[in-house]
């Protein structure tokens, strides 16, 4: 049961709803609209015009809870996509490193990192389409 202080401030940023850039809808099917400023494990502080509410993100479904750390540049990606992206700039480190070492060339280690990145920015055009992340999940990553 939420109490009245939250259901206020979901009614109040629900009233807001047109002058934020945000709008995120709750179990209840309440949209809250704002910005987020801050986030944690537990809640989410979004902003607009008027206020700034500190919520629970147990109110909003997971996919809700993944697009606001996704707006707020800390995207919670499945760990398959996490080990890819590692996989990849290990890759990457590691053949920069071969060069440096005179182990192969600066232009092979060149050649390599740009057919990674090539083929990391297809994977994970892949995992959009097939819906394992979010848009706003990929390009909250920051890898073009």
């Amino acid at each position: 049961m939420m109490g009245r202080s939250i259901v206020s401030t979901i009614i109040l940023l629900c009233a807001f709803s047109a002058f934020a850039e945000n709008a995120y809808t709750n179990h209840a099917g309440n949209v809250v609209s704002g910005v987020v400023v801050a986030l944690d494990a537990r809640t989410a502080t979004i902003s607009n015009a008027t206020e700034t509410a500190k919520l629970p993100l147990s109110i909003f479904p997971e996919s809700e809870q993944r697009r606001i750390a996704a707006d707020i540049g800390q995207p919670r990606v499945p760990v398959a996509v996490k080990r890819a992206i590692a996989g990849v700039e290990k890759a990457m480190a590691r053949s920069r490193k071969r060069a440096e070492k005179g182990l192969c060339t600066k232009e092979e280690s060149e050649a390599f990192c740009t057919k990674s990145a090539t083929a990391l920015r297809n994977y994970l055009d892949k995992q959009v389409k097939e819906g394992v992340i979010t848009t706003t999940e990929r390009k909250a990553l920051g890898i073009y």
